[in-house]
């Protein structure tokens, strides 16, 4: 038997509330409210707070419009509700429990269940899994179909690992006996506050870059014949220098290219013409439009990259050269296949394999000092580099971290500074102290490990 768990917490958290203006008794089907703006027919809404007892979620009337200072509800309230309670618009009103035997594996639905809204959590009891893992989705039941949000990550039946975001809490909160409480205490309060305890630890000045956020031998895409960019990973650490990148490489056995400054870089392009292809050429066109032809002789050829690995450079014949509209006239040789949109166009390029490269930090690219030649077609451009901090949006997620205990204490002492309006000593506070010794130790692990190579100038 699994019990499982879904907070409840961020339902009501910053969405449109008003509050009641009479007391309703049970049985009611119609609220008196102080403001109707915002509410309408077929609405799912929260009447109380999540975790409150008699706290219960209603469906507004399919058909009767909220009026003057009255909502009417599509069925009877179960509980009574005094003056002053609030009354807030959510999206969902059940949750639909699936399991799978892998993470990415199919999802079998074990049940869809209605919030229990006057609990922190909703709970269901599953008897018929061991292993495996769980996904969980909000449901709004009141359209035709149903309406969902996106699954959960999925969550292994043997529990939370001891470095997940959740266990990280829930160890702070166990710690101190406190309770997520939707108001001083919310779930994505804390989980801001241990993001802005980690990016502190990322920011840290005397490290500047961790070797555990090092990524090797990522593979940054197969060459095309003709191109001489490459889109930089999305995870790259300040993506408009090359300061975290700690080699770029063609093939596995290639040798690390050299990094050239930007006015040291354009000088490898000297006397030499680029553009894009503005529309799509087939082999049977006689004109060709540029993004730009001002620069391209008034006759003469081109040479056009492939679209994909299995191409090659297209040398194409031009008569003319129209640059008031970009158009190349009286064109010849385009290859079968023709060319897409976008790829580019060169004269008195020299193709071949770069040996050096820039960075082009306004479009995020990788630029090498000459485009590729058709020899080297399909072979990889293999990357290891700085990774930035990994952003987090789940309960699984795991710290990367290879220490994580010490950011317990700095949950810890957020929360306590929180709860005293900010008027906690943190230089007394056990907590902040043991959170920064945990960043010193952390530190000077991270100095200890590493190598310190020394290179003679021969």
């Amino acid at each position: 038997m699994k019990i499982l768990r879904t907070s409840n917490k961020d339902l009501t958290t910053d969405k449109k509330n008003t509050f009641l203006t009479t007391d309703i008794s049970s049985g009611g089907s119609t609220l008196t409210v102080q403001s109707i703006v915002g509410f309408t027919t077929d609405y799912i809404l929260c009447i109380g707070e999540i975790g409150q007892e008699n706290s219960e979620i209603v469906q507004t009337h399919a058909t009767t419009a909220p009026s003057g200072t009255t909502i009417t509800l599509s069925a009877n309230l179960t509980f009574s509700h005094n003056r002053g309670t609030k009354v807030y618009i959510v999206y969902w009103n059940q949750i639909e429990i699936s399991w799978s035997a892998t993470t990415t594996g199919t999802k079998t639905v074990l049940d869809t269940i209605s919030i229990q809204s006057d609990q922190n959590e909703t709970i269901y009891t599953d008897t018929t899994e061991t292993s495996g893992y769980y996904f969980v989705r909000f449901v709004n039941s009141i359209p035709t179909p149903d309406t969902y949000s996106d699954y959960s990550d999925p969550i292994s039946y043997g529990g939370y690992g001891a470095n997940t975001v959740f266990s990280i809490k829930k160890r702070a909160l166990d710690d101190l006996g406190e309770k997520i409480d939707g108001e001083v205490i919310s779930d994505s309060w804390l989980n801001e506050a241990l993001w802005e305890g980690r990016r502190e630890l990322d920011n840290e000045e005397s490290i500047g870059k961790w070797s555990f956020r090092i990524k090797r031998n990522y593979n940054a895409g197969s060459i095309i014949p003709g191109t001489f960019q490459l889109t930089l990973p999305t995870d790259l650490r300040k993506p408009n220098t090359a300061e975290n990148i700690l080699s770029i490489r063609i093939g596995q056995d290639g040798q690390p290219l050299d990094y050239e400054d930007i006015v040291r870089f354009n000088q490898n392009y000297e006397g030499i013409n680029h553009t894009t292809l503005n529309g799509v050429v087939i082999a049977a066109d006689t004109s060709i439009t540029l993004t730009d032809s001002g620069d391209f002789k008034e006759s003469g050829s081109i040479s056009v990259a492939g679209d994909s690995v299995d191409d090659s450079i297209d040398a194409i014949a031009y008569t003319a050269n129209a640059e008031t509209t970009n158009i190349l006239s009286g064109v010849t040789g385009i290859a079968t296949g023709g060319h897409s949109s976008g790829v580019d166009v060169w004269q008195n390029a020299s193709f071949g394999l770069p040996s050096s490269y820039t960075i082009n930090g306004e479009d995020k690219k990788i630029e090498f000092n000459c485009p590729f030649g058709d020899d080297y077609a399909g072979e990889n451009i293999y990357l290891d580099y700085y990774t930035i901090l990994p952003i987090y949006d789940s309960d699984s997620d795991t710290l990367d971290e290879p220490i994580y205990d010490f950011f317990v204490n700095f949950l810890k002492w957020k929360i306590k500074y929180k709860k005293s309006n900010g008027k906690l000593d943190i230089t007394k506070d056990s907590d902040y102290l043991l959170w920064v010794q945990g960043k010193k130790n952390m530190i000077n692990q991270e100095r200890l490990g590493q190598n310190i190579y020394l290179i003679p100038d021969i």
